[in-house]
């Protein structure tokens, strides 16, 4: 009796191992990761930070990052960053989309055994951008943090009189506004500060006065903030960082 107990108990764990195995399969909840083959090219030219031209195909935009815009800060320092391996061969790796909209090859870029889109993001050129389901998310996220917590980049806090005091006080995803104020018993010159979002979307600011406030909207009603989550960056004359905050 008792072995026959002991049995049952194998045969239901068994039927359970089995069950747990096949039930996210059945429900489709296993996400495969797909292994693209690598390619191998020449670096031709850098158009940007995040952008390159490469001898065969189309231009690569570099995944999971987004560098400063032209003529922004440290914008020279990204794209001189990757200007060092023009003329080298580089590996280009895929992950779950292949082309974006402009039609550029979406890739992690590799120089023998350095991975670059990581690299950029650890000096501080680059923020994180769109990685949600990305092969190396954690790693590309991991790599922002270590230049966050040094402040070097466009992580350098801001030694400006005035970046304490002007303050986010409401961002509405939904609506597309956000309202900044100044706190402090003075008047803050914002010429050339300005805010950005995770992507390439820029406000410059105008001045403000002790205690008041500004609503920036988003002009001809283009979504910019996304409301799945979106990072907001203030930035003053120089580049350097007075206020971030990110969401959700």
């Amino acid at each position: 009796m008792a072995k026959k107990r002991i049995l049952t108990f194998l045969l239901v764990i068994l039927l359970l191992s089995i069950f747990s195995i096949v039930y996210p399969h059945l429900t489709g909840q296993v996400s495969k990761q797909i292994e693209y083959p690598l390619e191998s090219a020449t670096l031709l030219r850098v158009l940007d930070g995040d952008t390159i031209e490469i001898d065969s195909g189309p231009h690569v935009r570099l995944l999971g990052i987004n560098t400063p815009e032209k003529k922004m800060p440290f914008s020279n320092e990204s794209a001189n960053f990757l200007k060092q391996f023009v003329g080298k061969k580089i590996t280009l790796e895929r992950d779950k989309e292949d082309t974006d909209k402009y039609k550029r090859k979406l890739r992690y870029i590799y120089y023998e055994n350095r991975f670059l889109n990581l690299e950029i993001l650890e000096q501080g050129l680059a923020n994180s951008y769109y990685t949600v389901g990305l092969k190396y998310e954690k790693e590309v996220l991991n790599a922002e943090k270590q230049a966050k917590d040094l402040e070097i980049g466009i992580w350098t806090k801001s030694s400006e009189i005035c970046s304490d005091c002007i303050k986010l006080k409401e961002l509405n995803a939904k609506e597309e506004y956000f309202i900044i104020f100044n706190q402090c018993n003075y008047n803050c010159v914002l010429d050339k500060w300005f805010v950005k979002d995770a992507g390439r979307n820029t406000f410059y600011l105008s001045n403000l006065s002790s205690g008041q406030e500004k609503t920036y909207e988003s002009p001809d009603n283009k979504e910019i903030w996304n409301n799945e989550g979106d990072r907001f960056f203030l930035f003053d004359n120089k580049g350097f960082l007075a206020t971030f905050y990110s969401y959700p």
